[in-house]
């Protein structure tokens, strides 16, 4: 076998496993019955589609192979069999493929997969990987094609008898679905070694009627890639978590694990290298939509609207994650760093960045699985360019309506509070889409900062009225008009700003009552429930209190408490 004939079997290998995504995500009930490893697989087999490259010699074509999957690899299976292909390229020392230096060559491939699971599970892809490189040691052949069908022949069964090996197959009725993808890859190679592109149609695999209880103890499937060594990561990792896959090659590591503390993972990770990509699903969240879907439509909103998590929860509210900038590291915005973070690293000066359009594509096409309408609630488009992404990426889809919600924050958090009541009292979609901008024209936030510097150097307040407020020294209380950072009210100390958003809660009250209100603070939720204990003793109900996303710490600043509400 020469390069030539390898990769072009890699490349249909890897679009076979990409035209089979739906089938795979169908069978998915192993580890997490998330229904994603289609699209794992999918991400890893496209990125060795787009970026893998025929070079000069076998050696270098595979190391590019190895390298493009790395990049793309995504969950369980998917750097598994990144991994794979790194082994492979390790076990070739020459540019002339025997049929024995082929094994050899799957050998190293199964061996460092293996080696990249913290705790391999029989009756998984690793198995077959296993049974694949077995066979063609079994057999004694000249020609390799017909090695490589007697050794296809056994996978195939050994794929069945993944539903006998773990009970969670065996009581949704399905192979696993890892397992099923590298036999498909197979396939692929197969032909492509031939000289053949497959044609047959997408095998048709009836809906899951299964539910699956999470058994993973953690939240957040959580990936990263990172350039350093993959030596010694292993041991700081683990106390993290579980289902620790890494992988990688001399430079660069590609990093699997399900863990409750994302920041904190990702905190010690940048300590170890340069953070290239990093990635955090929430495992609690998909398995939810899938089994126990509450209503037909749903909010989405971004991860600038700060709302208690149990409230996301309870109501699946579903949110877009928004990324902050410090430095040559990028950050996922309430998933991957903390606020403290940000505050020690403000003179880095962090600036937030938008989802990607693939990011909104994917959850627009997500979502549109499983609702018949999607609300969506963005941060002030004054503010950010979120609105505009989102609402030109949703012109073809009649049943995705985008909202300005001309706030930000705490007072964000509260329309998405209310617009889930009226998902709750199952009104029309007009109708709730009516009332909401009404309510946006009722809302209000309030920020009290200590200081001016991140408002105006997040672009939040102008430079012209920061300088001014910082010249006279006092203590300001910020708030938005046509969603552009204004001054409210200034305070003579810090006491005394404090004061001032009392005094306003209680004068709004005395005209009418608040329809919702709620409190947020940056880092010391002290002052925020000393606030919340004097507006409770006047009888205003606040709604909840809850800590700022890391994009409005960046913006507000150390010891900034915000209050939003909407009027009656």
């Amino acid at each position: 076998m020469d390069k030539n004939r390898i990769f072009e079997g890699v490349i249909v290998g890897a679009k076979e496993v990409m035209r089979h995504r739906n089938q795979l995500n169908r069978i998915n009930v192993f580890p997490v019955a998330d229904g994603d490893t289609g699209s794992n697989l999918y991400s890893t087999m496209k990125s060795i589609v787009n970026y893998s490259e025929e070079r000069d010699s076998l050696k270098l074509t595979l190391e590019s192979v190895a390298e493009a999957a790395i990049i793309g690899a995504r969950g369980n299976s998917g750097i598994i069999f990144a991994q794979y292909f790194q082994g492979f390229y390790e076990g070739v020392d020459s540019d002339e493929m025997t049929s024995q230096s082929f094994i050899m060559a799957c050998n190293s491939a199964m061996q460092c997969a293996y080696n990249a699971v913290e705790e391999p599970v029989e009756g998984t892809i690793l198995t077959i990987m296993r049974v694949f490189h077995d066979t063609l040691t079994e057999y004694k052949f000249d020609n390799i094609e017909y090695g490589l069908e007697k050794a296809y022949n056994r996978v195939l069964s050994a794929v069945d008898k993944t539903t006998e090996q773990l009970k969670v197959l065996k009581r949704a009725s399905v192979v696993d679905s890892g397992a099923k993808g590298f036999q498909i890859f197979l396939k692929g190679f197969i032909s492509g070694l031939k000289g053949q592109e497959i044609i047959d149609k997408e095998e048709i695999i009836p809906e899951l009627e299964f539910k699956h209880n999470h058994d993973s103890k953690y939240r957040y499937c959580t990936e990263a890639l990172i350039k350093c060594s993959p030596l010694d990561l292993r041991e700081v990792l683990s106390p993290f978590g579980d289902s620790l896959i890494i992988g990688g090659n001399e430079t660069t590591t590609r990093i699997h694990i399900h863990t409750d503390e994302p920041a904190k993972l990702f905190d010690l990770l940048s300590s170890k290298g340069i953070l290239i990509e990093q990635k955090v699903e929430d495992m609690k969240k998909q398995i939810e939509l899938v089994q126990n879907k509450k209503y037909n439509r749903v909010i989405l909103t971004d991860s600038v609207a700060d709302i208690p998590l149990e409230l996301i929860d309870e109501e699946q509210v579903q949110v877009i994650h928004l990324s902050l900038l410090i430095g040559d590291e990028s950050y996922i915005d309430k998933l991957t760093i903390e606020n403290e973070k940000v505050l020690r690293e403000f003179s880095k000066k962090p600036t937030s960045t938008l989802p990607s359009e693939k990011q909104v594509i994917n959850m627009y096409e997500y979502l549109s699985t499983y609702y018949d309408d999607i609300i969506v609630l963005c941060v002030s488009k004054a503010l950010s360019g979120t609105y505009q992404l989102m609402n030109r990426l949703s012109d073809s889809y009649s049943h995705i309506h985008v909202i300005d919600t001309k706030q930000n924050s705490v007072a964000q958090g509260v329309i998405v509070n209310q617009c889930i009541e009226y998902i709750q009292s199952d009104r029309s979609t007009d109708d709730i889409l009516k009332s909401i901008k009404e309510d946006i024209d009722k809302s209000k936030i309030l920020v009290k900062v200590e200081s001016i510097d991140p408002m105006i150097q997040s672009g939040r307040l102008s430079v012209k009225l920061g300088s001014i407020i910082k010249h006279i020294g006092f203590k300001p209380i910020v708030t938005l008009k046509d969603g552009m950072g204004s001054l409210e009210s200034i305070g003579f100390s810090k006491r005394n700003a404090f004061s001032k958003m009392v005094n306003h809660v209680v004068s709004i009250n005395r005209n009418g009552s608040f329809r919702k209100l709620a409190i947020c603070y940056v880092d010391d939720i002290t002052e925020a429930n000393e606030l919340k204990k004097i507006l409770e003793s006047k009888q205003i109900k606040v709604n909840y209190v809850v800590k700022s996303s890391s994009i409005i710490a960046n913006g507000a600043g150390k010891g900034a408490i915000a209050i939003g509400y909407i009027k009656e």
